[in-house]
């Protein structure tokens, strides 16, 4: 018989080792909410191209043909301009109150259901940052991120018998832990192909992407031995890291060496890779780790008082009793929700024999828990290449609405990122290419002339060609071809 007085004794341990530290997590929800400001006023720039029924995507197509069972987004009422206004404004508010921490728990909700709603709206802008930003705000909902640095925080301080935890040991910071194990581990677990291993040419093939290489990244590109022994050292790295999360003994310190190793892993992606948001995501994501020595320090240098934790009154518990069934249900749809993740992510992997069953895909699909680390993975694309907006009117030469009316020019541009306007155009971009796709193209060629033209009132198109260059990248002393590919043509 295991006694009475282990499991409060084991759980203590275990609490003192794995346990996370609130105001870390209430760091990272400040640190979120900023992050999702920033990404709604991105989106905010293409809100009439992204998000209404005269843009390049209206939002039956998409609802048609990527959606999965059980998605849900607001923007199925309607797809003007206005009502896109509209919720963009209340999303904005809704994720100012959660950077303020003013009723976090309600807010943590709707900014998880907005912040989902919206990007159900265009799945073809987006990429795995938007997968890691919905999952962390979801675990967020059952986390006190709101204790610390909040509003809320003031209200918790004078209440009676109540008193504010700095380490917790929940089964929420357990799936969030599991969640961030998940992103690197599968992440390097999936990259199975020869490029990643025997051949080592991976980070070769990522850094020929012009569509997505800095100038720095271009500059690696002469040092082919080199990117072949860093191409295998980062995916063991990937492989690895995740697992210091798990070491039992002095389990705070590893967990700084992993948000250093992380932090260097996406600032280097950053300095070579047009990413996006992504490596500030990655980055503020592990924030919610960081070891109470560090968050002590924190306080310290924003003279905030110093917290001790005491023990909590009688009162506590009793509210512990009344909320046993709740909590016990509570906590068991939470460990359900871990395990749909982690098997998820199993069934990635080629060969596991892992599936979904069928039962729990719609439920799965609805709270967005599907979900595949694989960036860059199992092999990089090696389809590059750059647009060409042909745009003509009669008695007129033909221009490139891409390069600002620019005389059409087949040439490869010194710049291919410098005609890109962002993150979630070049994913666009990059998705509007595949032939399964092709259905959407007309859409995005009307909008291109109705937009061109409302901005251009003495140069006016009547026709536009969407032509791809397609250049197919290559390794050193290998020839590189580029075929001119017509995806879409269309007129007034």
């Amino acid at each position: 018989m295991i006694s009475a007085k282990f499991i409060p004794r084991f759980y203590i341990r275990l609490k003192h080792l794995y346990g996370l530290d609130v105001r870390a997590l209430s760091l990272m929800r400040i640190a979120l909410s900023l992050i999702l400001l920033v990404d709604l006023c991105i989106r905010a720039n293409s809100l009439t191209a992204f998000y209404t029924e005269t843009g390049v995507v209206p939002f039956n197509p998409i609802e048609r043909s990527f959606w999965n069972p059980g998605y849900f987004s607001l923007f199925e009422f309607a797809d003007t301009y206005a009502f896109a206004l509209t919720m963009f404004i209340i999303t904005g508010i809704v994720y100012l109150f959660l950077l303020a921490g003013y009723k976090t728990k309600v807010f943590s909700i709707l900014a998880w259901f907005l912040l989902t709603s919206l990007q159900n709206r265009n799945t073809l802008v987006l990429q795995s940052g938007d997968d890691l930003l919905r999952l962390v705000l979801f675990w967020g909902i059952f986390m006190p991120w709101g204790n610390f640095y909040s509003i809320d925080s003031k209200k918790i301080s004078l209440l009676r018998g109540t008193e504010k935890k700095k380490t917790i040991l929940t089964i929420a910071t357990v799936g969030y832990v599991i969640l961030l194990f998940s992103i690197y581990f599968f992440t390097g677990l999936l990259k199975e192909s020869p490029e990643w291993n025997s051949e080592g040419t991976a980070i070769y093939y990522a850094l020929s992407l012009d569509q997505m290489t800095w100038p720095l990244g271009k500059v690696l590109l002469a040092y082919p031995e080199v990117l072949k022994y860093l191409t295998i050292f980062i995916r063991w790295f990937e492989m690895l890291i995740p697992f210091l999360l798990f070491v039992p003994f002095k389990n705070a310190r590893f967990r700084l060496i992993f948000i250093f190793c992380i932090a260097a892993l996406h600032l280097s992606i950053s300095l070579t890779l047009f990413v996006g948001l992504f490596y500030l995501i990655g980055i503020t994501t592990s924030i919610g780790l960081l070891p109470s020595y560090v968050m002590d320090w924190f306080d310290k240098k924003i003279k905030r008082k110093q917290l001790s934790e005491t023990r909590i009154d009688t009162s506590f518990f009793k509210k512990i009793t009344a909320n046993y069934y709740f909590n016990v249900v509570k906590n068991s749809f939470l460990f359900f929700c871990i395990a749909l993740c982690m098997l998820w992510n199993i069934s990635t992997v080629n060969g596991s024999g892992l599936t979904v069953a069928n039962g729990f895909f719609q439920f799965g699909y609805s709270l967005r828990f599907n979900q595949n680390w694989g960036m860059f993975a199992p092999t990089v694309f090696k389809d590059d290449g750059w647009y060409i907006m042909e745009g003509s009117a009669k008695n007129s030469l033909k221009i490139d609405i891409n390069r600002k009316g620019a005389k059409v020019d087949y040439t490869k541009p010194t710049s291919v990122l410098a005609y890109i306007k962002n993150d979630r155009w070049r994913k666009f971009y990059e998705n509007y290419v595949f032939a399964s796709n092709a259905f959407i193209r007309p859409y995005m060629c009307t909008y291109m002339i109705h937009d061109w033209n409302k901005n251009h009132a003495d140069a006016k198109i009547d026709s536009l060609k969407i032509i791809y260059m397609k250049e197919f990248s290559v390794l050193p002393n290998q020839k590189q071809t580029v075929t001119k590919e017509v995806l879409c043509t269309c007129g007034n």
